[in-house]
């Protein structure tokens, strides 16, 4: 199991919060207890699409039994049911799609997800685990393991594998897919054959370029690198398995009272982040979604592992086919449900009382209750119109259900249906447009911000210095061996012969400081943020502030000891981008020595992710310079109404400490998080506009790591 292969070099990733400045926790090795779990858990991940292959593992898979051991788990009715789902065989076949936005499939998963929560110590979880791996579904099993895994408490830190190394088929087409398994079947004999390949060490690697690839060209293709991002899209797909909308606020591991709150400051950084792309290649505004026509389509060539292709959506598709017209009404009442709320100020409970929305903190509310997770306050009548977008768009609803053993439905979702996949879409974009239209429509029935509340008395931002921002693509190499099936002596022996790596160009910048040369008349903390905006829009004209409001993106959040007299706040990007997510063999081989006395595994390098992807956290601009709006702002720092708990924030198995946390009890965003106007901010010395440029340049110019 040394050579667990799931993926060679390590793989970047980060995003949005940075751990503040005065934040210095030590580091912890991991005991000889947690080294065994974290390496036994991890080969549950290992060619999940075949029969577990470790001998310890198979002997507990024939000997365990639920019903035997049913005293061992808290929640009886969920073991019982789930006995009975396996011996009628209501449970999703193997090899077929899960999706968990389908409401059978997602009870299946909860259920699962009761059993293997409820077992009354790691023992019994573990063994649940192992017998359950090879009889359920291998998608929903992954989905749901990777969630336990986070939640329980005997598994907090446990480094949980990173998707793209798991299910590798979700970020490469079929093509690639296709290559590599003829590689696997061949081995170094046929890489002659395909122009596509070459021999790098002891590993077959497969050039890949998302934006030339000829049998998919549409508006959007020139930003391929952005969506088509297979860390962005994983990132995506940790972050809803941090607060999945069907698990409740108290068993969340994160924002257990802000979700509400993060759901829309999330999305808003994914679109005004996406938008900077679109601007930097040409492409102008997102594309309102309306209820006719959708002119881009998008054909992802994505392949289930069953060979059925992804749905496609064709140019200039038609909303108003007969097969849509019940939905698309079902998504315009649900909306029109929301914008009355917002409109009259109040929402109603599954009491039929009134729930104010005139007050800022009404955001965690109104979150709560778009999402449609299990804290609205009544699901029953304000519906998930954001799911039924998603099928709509996909072209999924078209496929007309089957089922297995008439009770489990097998479905065709689109790449939108799947949080791992749906940032690829365009139509994501879109969707989220339309839906932070509407937070957007309640921000402006707020009181607007006061110049008093914007403005820190005492302290004065008098210049900000910028290095030059130089953008170039680098590749990187994703690992898909767990893809690829396994011979008889590579599954006797449970490691792979063949490694195959797919080439991946992918947007990078050169380091970079910001300075901001501040003047303080006493000596106080402060959180100091970072954000960026476009200057022009797709016209060429400036966007006024506060059209440019929704526009802004935070780069970077930290508290900073401000002395008294003048001082200069040097930030690094380093510091702001974070650190580099591990890859599984490099944990599993560090778990491995550190378990036989050779060297030390340390969870919060395994695990720690400060940023939503630290190779974009800069827009790509252009060859000759795009202007770009930083805004640096600083506040008063007001400790959170829920302590940080930084042992605990060290050991977070997803990979995304601190970005969940908070370092404020300030509102996510401020001060852009409602409309801000020019007048507003004239004479606020706290807070900074500084007009920058970001200059693309080609690879050759740019010193980067291996490349053919």
């Amino acid at each position: 199991m040394a050579r667990l292969v799931l993926c060679v070099l390590a793989l970047l990733t980060a995003g949005v919060l940075s751990e503040p400045v005065r934040d210095n926790a030590s580091q912890k090795a991991a005991d000889p207890v947690f080294l065994q779990r974290q390496m036994d858990l991890m080969s549950l991940f290992f060619h999940i699409h075949e029969p577990n292959y470790f001998e310890s593992c198979q002997t507990i898979s024939k000997s365990w039994s639920l019903e035997k051991n049913i005293e061992r788990y808290n929640n009886v009715t969920a073991v019982t049911t789930f006995i009975e789902m396996l011996e009628h065989q209501w449970e999703l076949p193997r090899a077929v799609p899960f999706s968990i936005l389908e409401s059978e499939h997602r009870f299946e998963a909860t259920t699962l997800y009761n059993v293997l929560y409820s077992a009354k110590d790691y023992d019994t979880f573990y063994k649940t685990a192992v017998y359950l791996r090879d009889r359920v579904n291998e998608n929903l099993f992954v989905y749901v393991l990777s969630v336990v895994i986070a939640t329980r408490p005997d598994t907090k830190g446990i480094y949980i594998p990173r998707l793209y190394e798991v299910f590798p088929s979700y970020f490469n087409n079929g093509e690639i897919m296709t290559t590599a398994q003829r590689i696997n079947t061949h081995g170094f004999r046929m890489i002659d054959h395909y122009h596509s390949t070459y021999k790098w060490d002891e590993n077959v690697v497969i050039r890949w370029n998302a934006t030339i690839w000829p049998y998919y060209n549409s508006q959007s293709t020139p930003v391929a690198y952005f969506t088509h991002d297979y860390t962005l899209n994983t990132f995506y797909y940790n972050v809803h398995l941090s607060q999945p909308g069907w698990l409740n606020s108290e068993v969340l591991p994160v924002n257990r009272q802000r979700r509400g709150e993060w759901f829309w400051f999330f999305h808003k950084q994914l679109v005004a982040r996406y938008y900077m792309e679109r601007l930097s290649n040409g492409l102008g505004e997102i594309p309102e979604l309306g209820h006719e026509i959708v002119k881009e389509g998008y054909n992802s060539g994505l392949l289930y592992h069953n060979g059925v292709p992804f749905p496609v959506r064709p140019n200039y598709f038609h909303l108003n086919q007969p097969q849509f017209v019940n939905t698309i009404q079902e998504i315009n009442d649900y909306e029109r449900r929301i914008r009355d709320a917002i409109d009259q100020g109040y929402l109603i409970n599954n009491l039929g009382e009134h729930i104010n929305l005139r007050a800022p903190e009404a955001i965690e509310t109104l979150g709560r209750v778009i999402e449609v997770n299990v804290d609205s306050p009544n699901a029953q009548y304000y519906k998930d119109f954001i799911t039924l977008w998603k099928k709509v768009l996909g072209n999924s609803l078209v496929q007309e259900h089957q089922y297995f053993h008439h009770f489990v439905p097998l479905v065709v979702p689109s790449v939108l249906e799947h949080y791992q996949t749906a940032l690829r879409d365009p139509a994501f974009y879109m969707i989220w447009k339309r839906v932070l239209g509407l937070f957007q429509s309640w921000q402006e029935k707020l009181p607007q911000y006061k110049r008093e509340e914007l403005a820190l008395p005492q302290v004065q931002i008098q210049k900000v210095d910028v290095d030059k921002l130089v953008t170039y693509f680098e590749y990187t190499y994703l690992n898909v061996s767990s893809h690829l099936h396994m011979n008889e002596e590579e599954a006797k022996e449970v490691y792979d012969q063949v490694s195959v790596l797919v080439q991946h160009p992918r947007l990078n910048h050169k380091r970079f400081q910001v300075r901001v040369n501040v003047n303080s008349e006493v000596a106080k903390s402060v959180l100091v943020k970072f954000f960026l905006a476009p200057k022009y829009d797709s016209h060429g004209s400036e966007i006024p502030l506060h059209l440019n409001t929704q526009n802004f993106m935070q780069l970077d959040e930290f508290v900073y000891d401000l002395p008294v007299g003048e001082c200069v706040i040097t930030r690094d990007s380093l510091d702001a981008s974070g650190k580099d997510w591990a890859s599984s063999f490099q944990v599993y081989e560090t778990a491995e020595k550190a378990l036989h006395g050779k060297g030390q595994l340390h969870t919060e390098q395994t695990n720690t992710m400060d940023k939503l992807a630290n190779h974009l956290l800069l827009p790509k601009g252009r060859v000759g310079g795009m202007p770009y709006v930083l805004m640096v702002y600083i506040s008063e720092y007001r400790a959170p109404k829920v302590p940080r708990n930084t042992a605990s924030d060290l050991t977070f198995p997803l990979g995304l400490h601190p970005f969940i946390y908070h370092l404020t009890d300030e509102s996510l965003g401020f001060p852009v998080n409602r409309p801000l106007y020019t007048w507003q901010v004239e004479g606020v010395k706290n807070l900074w506009f500084q007009d920058v440029l970001i200059h693309h340049k080609h690879t050759p110019e740019i010193e980067v790591p291996h490349q053919e």
